[in-house]
């Protein structure tokens, strides 16, 4: 264990001094929100990370595998076991290394967390355990490997644990109706993803951030969740039956504020609250 945690580590220090002059794209598969690092996929509407490599043993001019150290001969099952191993090693460290780029909260990304703590540079040598693999030929003795990790997972590599505090209450009752989630349209705003959004009430006031979300239900199921449109955000599963549909009206620390009159709908079930708590949150954003 203590030798592929620092395999690991090595590889994602290794990557930050190779491709330190790469960025990142948020683009549209479709309307779904794709961000791009390498040949990785981090794809913040189904709230998964993918990436694909290709194993391929040495192969001879007379078409006959070869071990590379030894150049010795290999039989056709022992090329292609070396072939799956290969492609499995490569899209791990495709996929770890691209955490990198993804933003925790306003203030952080996990590139942060992994450079500047130990627990979460000791949980990273342990993330392939949670990463679920599928291969399939590539030819005749080649293999892809293709790599998914879904992003709840992200949550092992936080160095903080998450209190999961109640949604605030209105200080009076209102007539409520119980909404299965909440679609918040930032389009226009600028607004980037990240793991960990707040909401903000008009007076700056959080009503929704990384201390309220449970986090047994972010660990499966994801926090929030991004698209580019109307169409994929009512039909998201987050979003759920019968979601509340808002606005945001501006950015505060570069979070969705949203309206008092909105809020009064919001906080006033309780039904609806603890939908929220569970991260039944999609986020309209603009295509870059």
């Amino acid at each position: 264990m203590k030798q592929q945690y620092r395999h690991y580590i090595f590889i994602f220090f290794l990557a930050i001094v190779t491709a330190v002059a790469l960025t990142s794209l948020s683009v549209s598969g479709g309307n779904k929100v794709i961000q791009y690092y390498n040949n990785v996929e981090i794809n913040w509407t189904d709230q998964i990370i993918v990436a694909k490599a290709v194993g391929k043993p040495f192969v001879s001019e007379s078409g006959t595998p070869l071990d590379t150290a030894t150049y010795a001969i290999l039989s056709v099952n022992n090329a292609r076991s070396r072939a799956i191993e290969e492609a499995k090693d490569r899209a791990t460290e495709s996929l770890i290394t691209a955490l990198q780029i993804i933003q925790v909260d306003p203030m952080r990304s996990l590139g942060d967390c992994i450079h500047n703590d130990d627990y979460t540079q000791m949980q990273l040598g342990m993330y392939p355990n949670d990463i679920k693999y599928s291969f399939k030929p590539d030819g005749a003795i080649a293999t892809q490997c293709t790599a998914i990790l879904p992003m709840g997972r992200l949550l092992k590599l936080l160095p903080e644990a998450l209190p999961a505090k109640d949604i605030p209450q209105l200080p009076v009752k209102l007539p409520s109706t119980d909404y299965s989630g909440l679609i918040v349209d930032t389009r226009g705003q600028h607004f980037s993803t990240m793991l960990f959004p707040s909401l903000f009430a008009e007076d700056g006031t959080e009503i929704f951030g990384k201390d309220f979300i449970d986090s047994r239900d972010a660990y499966v199921y994801g926090t929030v969740a991004y698209c580019f449109s109307d169409d994929v955000a009512l039909h998201h599963k987050k979003a759920g039956r019968n979601p509340y549909y808002c606005a945001a009206l501006r950015l505060y620390n570069r979070c969705p504020v949203i309206a008092n009159t909105d809020l009064k709908k919001i906080l006033a079930s309780s039904i609806t609250r603890n939908n929220l708590k569970k991260g039944n949150i999609v986020i309209i954003i603009d295509r870059e």
